[in-house]
């Protein structure tokens, strides 16, 4: 897969479906993005063998496999960021949280088998963290003494920092760790955190007509790139991270992404990725007609119901309660008490499925289009897979017949790797509870 040059990348930010606010009109502005050259953390990845990087995807999800994404970058859903990452939400665990102050530095040298003042933080003006090279120099340290524990533990803090959470290049921040370590320690899921940190980013970028984009531009370029051009892999696109490769992406100057992006309505996206099944969708949590998500950074409102079309239902019209609200950075004044109401509607997660939103169905009502269009936004096109020709009726009809039954065995064969997968996720998740309730109980009896 070639890179686009990030650095140089100009492209369309749009108010879409899926945004907080209602949809407008498009229009161009120039970004860029925050780029750490990750060339030696993939060399020093090598070294895992098969049975750990599995050992690694069962303890953190699918996030090892971010590295391999050359990044050349409408936004996502949480659900389609739990798929693609393997980290689905389960509420009797929770996600991460800002609680006011960021994890003690100390706690992360003991996660990653470091004594305290062996940890080197830097500074950069008011940012705080670990530079790259550091966490590079004690993962090798750690593979050449066989110390695999601590290996995976510094490997999924680097990715945090770098990858998941980036802000300075070549630096795992605060904010970074504090996600990583509420992960690590109370299991704690990362994924609506990094919704907010995306959301958030575009929200400033479109305020101040450009800047730079500082989220997950792997997950986000990889969701971009699937809804343009996998259209036509729907049965053997099952994995969206391990199966990107199979999407073939052209190289392309920033001047030639801006006017691929601008031709998005020309019949140019698939409106649902090949790779998502239909489930419960989070909707709205606590006292908030939205979903309030609260990043490392700050807080950012996300309004499912005008994502209704990319989750496989019927787009319907939003009630006017459920747009806009809450944006803001944890730098702002007086933003204590709606910290402590963002955290408590977490703990009240509504969701809704085929009985309130109906059967999947990839569509839109007639007056979700009108309230569209009365803001402006052009009506896209839905692509559909092509279909190949024969060169009689009768051949068709057999190929016709042959795909159908071959459709339905992958289906079925997906189905049952699914319901394996699921269950073996909820046999991890649990273990990880009960191994850090030991750890919790130890400490509580042997205080010392």
């Amino acid at each position: 897969m070639e890179r686009l040059d990030s650095n140089q990348y100009q492209g369309m930010v749009e108010d879409q479906d899926n945004t907080s606010n209602a949809p407008k009109a498009k229009k161009s502005i120039r970004i860029t993005t925050t780029d750490s050259n990750l060339e030696r953390l993939i060399e020093i990845t090598k070294s895992m063998s098969k049975e750990m990087r599995r050992d690694f995807d069962k303890m953190y999800g699918r996030i090892l496999d971010l590295l391999d994404i050359s990044v050349k970058t409408p936004v996502p859903t949480i659900e389609e960021y739990t798929r693609m990452t393997r980290l689905p939400i389960d509420d009797n665990v929770g996600v991460y949280s800002y609680r006011g102050r960021y994890v003690d530095e100390r706690k992360i040298a003991k996660l990653i088998g470091l004594h305290p003042d062996q940890l080197k933080l830097e500074k950069r003006g008011a940012i705080q963290g670990l530079r790259k090279s550091f966490l590079e120099d004690h993962l090798e340290a750690l593979a050449g003494r066989g110390s695999w524990h601590y290996f995976n533990k510094t490997l999924a803090l680097t990715i945090y920092g770098l990858v998941l959470f980036p802000f300075a290049p070549n630096m795992v921040d605060h904010a970074a760790m504090d996600v990583f370590a509420q992960y690590e320690t109370q299991g704690l899921n990362p994924v609506p955190a990094i919704l907010a940190d995306t959301l958030l980013t575009l929200e400033v970028c479109q305020k101040k007509n450009g800047g730079t984009l500082k989220c997950c531009t792997h997950l986000l370029y990889v969701w971009i790139i699937t809804h343009m051009y996998a259209c036509e892999l729907r049965t053997l696109f099952p994995d969206p991270l391990r199966d990107f490769g199979r999407i073939k992406v052209k190289r392309q100057e920033a001047r030639e992404w801006k006017k691929e992006l601008a031709d998005i309505q020309d019949n140019k996206i698939a409106w649902t990725c090949p790779w998502y099944s239909p489930y419960e969708v989070i909707f709205s949590c606590g006292d908030f007609a939205n979903v309030p998500l609260m990043g490392p950074r700050g807080c950012v409102a996300y309004t499912p119901s005008i994502a209704l079309r990319q989750l496989k239902r019927t787009q319907v019209k939003p009630v006017e309660e459920q747009l806009g609200g809450i944006c803001f950075q944890y730098d702002a004044p007086d933003v204590s008490q709606l910290l402590v109401r963002v955290r408590a509607a977490w703990r009240n997660v509504q969701r809704k499925g085929d009985d309130e939103l109906g059967k999947p169905r990839v569509s839109a009502s007639q007056e979700y289009n009108e309230w569209r269009r009365a803001r402006g936004v052009p009506e896209y096109v839905l692509r559909e897979a092509p279909h190949a020709e024969g060169s009689s009726r009768s051949s068709d009809e057999t190929l016709k017949a042959m795909a159908s039954e071959l459709e339905r065995a992958r289906a079925q064969i997906k189905q049952l790797e699914e319901v394996e997968e699921a269950a073996e996720w909820e046999i991890d998740a649990l273990k990880r509870q009960c191994k850090k309730k030991d750890e919790q109980i130890e400490q509580f009896e042997d205080p010392g």
